[in-house]
């Protein structure tokens, strides 16, 4: 369901917040002076988005001569992705990225196998059907939408082994809060069960689940070989982490802001973020079979599993999209 959230669950302090945002708007930043943005992410710091979105401002408060710049609060704030999201509007944070949008826009980008590879998402979610994502946050947040920050795979991580997807048939996956990941797993034939990022360890550990799907990338750093024992080779959807910033703090910033802020992201995001997060994964397969063993790491057939969901991205894609857009997609 989309709805924004009230000022009241944000406290006291987000009045004063959004009087802030109303005595200032309309100024161009030569008015108001230099200008610290509040960056916030659910995640650490270590992970390869934060660590991109770091590089972000600090080029761009280069590139600006100081004018501009980010204070970095990746999970510092101790709020989920959706409060991080919906709290660019009381003035909470200014930019967030996240794989939560709460848009069926970006959510059914999470369906496995959407995306030939990250070169075809990016061209997709950046290029293809921008206009129609960047409205639909404008729209929810009030926000402009900066681009998609390629975060490298989603995995499914096992307590027992699988050969296809068919073995997932009964199994509960946890599986985050995102329309096309849930519709994902249970395509499959598994129970599709949303536990959040700081619980699914233990659910795993206690049982709860059989599995779980979470990013690549986060796998080792995050100790996940001593609850799960088996992880797959490859994709189960991509990460997408949506960069947006506050209509409330970007209608403030001059045209040549805007334009440094938007352009450097576009020339920095596959060089900082995508490319190197796919260099990453050979290393992560090998760390975590130095770990859990031979074996350990499963070569689950993506011929066979990209035609198996097929028929669900294509209903996706026409439904949200429009009839039609499934053949734009493969045919870019």
């Amino acid at each position: 369901m989309k709805s924004k959230i009230t000022r009241r669950q944000f406290g006291q302090g987000t009045a004063a917040a959004a009087a802030t945002a109303a005595l200032t708007a309309g100024f161009p930043m030569s008015a108001l002076g230099a200008i610290e943005l509040k960056y916030g992410n659910a995640g650490p710091g270590f992970t390869s988005t934060n660590r991109f979105a770091a590089a972000l401002f600090e080029e761009v408060s280069k590139r600006t001569g100081g004018e501009v710049s980010a204070q970095i609060l990746a999970g510092t704030l101790g709020l989920g992705e959706e409060a991080l999201a919906q709290g660019m509007s009381v003035g909470t944070i200014d930019v967030y990225s996240g794989a939560f949008t709460g848009t069926r826009e970006f959510d059914i980008f999470y369906t496995p196998y959407m995306f030939r590879d990250m070169d075809h998402a990016g061209a997709v979610a950046n290029g293809l059907l921008r206009s129609q994502g960047a409205a639909a946050l404008e729209d929810l947040y009030e926000a402009k939408y900066l681009g998609v920050g390629r975060a490298g795979p989603w995995t499914l991580f096992l307590n027992e082994p699988i050969e296809t997807l068919d073995d997932l048939r009964g199994r509960k996956i946890r599986a985050p809060a995102i329309e096309g990941m849930v519709k994902g797993v249970e395509f499959v034939g598994a129970e599709p069960t949303v536990i959040s990022f700081g619980e699914m360890q233990e659910a795993l550990a206690q049982g709860v689940v059989d599995g779980l799907v979470t990013l690549t990338d986060l796998a080792i750093l995050i100790g996940l070989p001593e609850n799960a024992k088996f992880m797959m080779r490859g994709e189960f959807g991509l990460g997408l982490d949506k960069f947006m910033m506050s209509r409330r703090i970007w209608n403030t910033l001059t045209d040549e802001q805007q334009d440094i802020i938007v352009g450097t992201f576009a020339q920095m995001e596959d060089s900082f973020l995508n490319q190197p997060t796919i260099a990453k994964l050979p290393g992560i397969y090998d760390e975590w079979e130095s770990i859990n063993g031979p074996g350990s790491v499963l070569n689950v057939d993506a011929t066979a599993a990209i035609a198996a969901m097929e028929p669900l991205n294509m209903q996706l894609a026409n439904e949200v999209y429009g009839p039609g857009t499934w053949d734009i997609i493969t045919g870019s």
